[in-house]
């Protein structure tokens, strides 16, 4: 088993493809013509057996404010592994890349959103609820700016000495 890190520029047309054959078969409703769901992310961590793309993790790298303070982020995208290679530890171990990576380069917090939290919370993720801002985007547009509560299904790790605090967060963008 291979684990590439890649920027998004860097992917080429067959990895693109290889990617979308494996978010549509992993995630229903997932568009059938794009590797992305709203934006592109950052970079990619993609898990080959042989030629195989098996596993996926797609992160965004940016700043949110929580509380009004600013914090560097990575947004995890799209987890995912090909169901024959599931109960392998391989997102798991995507998630640890990322996570050491995030410390090695001084990023505070890994946030992704989740209704099966069983892994995360397993890994140390914990489950917040706080009042939420984003860029509400459908098929390529923008749709306004959306206030909602994230009940039961944000998920934070701090990476560093910063904890997270009690107040809006603001994703300065679309939810990943």
């Amino acid at each position: 088993m291979t684990i590439l890190r890649i920027e998004e520029f860097q992917i080429s047309n067959d990895q693109h493809q290889a990617i979308q054959h494996l978010l549509a078969e992993c995630f229903e409703g997932y568009p059938a013509d794009r590797s992305y769901f709203k934006q592109l992310p950052s970079f990619r961590f993609l898990t080959y057996d042989n030629d195989q793309l098996i596993g996926h993790l797609a992160v965004e790298h940016r700043m949110i404010s929580v509380a009004d303070q600013p914090a560097t982020i990575f947004g995890v995208v799209d987890i995912c592994v090909h169901p024959d290679f599931r109960h392998q530890q391989i997102a798991s171990t995507l998630l640890d890349k990322l996570e050491k990576l995030g410390r090695k380069h001084q990023i505070n917090f890994v946030l992704l959103t989740a209704t099966d939290h069983q892994l995360y919370t397993n890994l140390g993720y914990n489950v917040c609820s706080h009042p939420c801002r984003w860029l509400l985007i459908r098929d390529h547009k923008t749709m306004g700016v959306h206030h909602r509560r994230l009940d039961n299904s944000l998920l934070v790790k701090s990476l560093g000495e910063q904890i997270w605090p009690a107040g809006v967060v603001d994703f300065l963008g679309e939810v990943f």
